[in-house]
């Protein structure tokens, strides 16, 4: 499934009393597409300037979108995983991705998170019922 011409939406909600943003694809909510994907993919990036809600902006937003690009290119067409899309919190920008291969996944995040020049980390998890993301896609 080509990210390029997917369909997003977009949430706004709060998180530990500051607001948030979820753009989450639509393209995903059906249970059969999921259930191909097993390994939730979550990877936080703390931007390196932001405004007072901590959402980075300008420069800084316009990098971390081309860093998630950049990603989604390589792990769409290199990997069978599907991009999910992303949350801006207070400080930390949060890629979600599901994948069937978690194995290559974790061998090219631990490169290419090297070459970015933020803070950041990633966990892969086991979660086929994808209940991680289960409260976005129950408001579509």
């Amino acid at each position: 499934m080509n990210s390029n011409t997917a369909t997003y939406t977009g949430f706004e909600f709060e998180a530990d009393g500051f607001p948030a943003m979820a753009i989450i694809k639509k393209d995903l909510k059906d249970k059969k597409l999921q259930s191909n994907y097993s390994s939730s993919v979550f990877i936080e990036i703390v931007p390196d300037t932001f405004n007072e809600f901590g959402h980075p902006e300008g420069n800084e937003y316009d990098y971390l979108i081309e860093v998630e690009k950049k990603m989604m290119d390589y792990l769409e067409e290199q990997t069978a995983t599907v991009h999910v899309g992303h949350t801006t919190l207070y400080r930390k920008r949060e890629i979600i991705f599901y994948t069937k291969e978690p194995e290559k996944v974790e061998g090219f995040l631990q490169y290419f998170l090297s070459t970015v020049e933020r803070e950041n980390n990633f966990e892969i998890e086991t979660d086929a019922e994808w209940e991680s993301v289960s409260a976005f896609y129950e408001l579509i």
